[in-house]
């Protein structure tokens, strides 16, 4: 699957020498604190995410013309970490 505009986003933060990376290690946290700051961003300021997504999807539906998502149900539901 073709990354989406947040996971864009999300690489562009962890590739940033003085970005979230830098200060957490903890991938979870990363996630988080990236997703907080994704929602404060202006439309204008996620708009390079978003033709970075829609190019990426261009290309990805070149290279696998017949490709269609279809998730397979888990056997067992996943376990609670604690």
């Amino acid at each position: 699957r073709p990354m989406n505009a947040f996971f864009f986003y999300r690489s562009a933060m962890c590739k940033d020498p003085d970005g979230v990376k830098r200060v957490e290690k903890d991938n979870r946290h990363v996630s988080r604190i990236t997703g907080l700051r994704w929602r404060e961003l202006s439309e204008e300021e996620k708009a390079p995410f978003f033709r970075m997504a829609d190019q990426a999807k261009l290309e990805h539906k070149k290279k696998y013309p017949d490709y269609h998502f279809a998730p397979v149900p888990r056997s067992q539901p996943a376990r609670k970490r604690k």
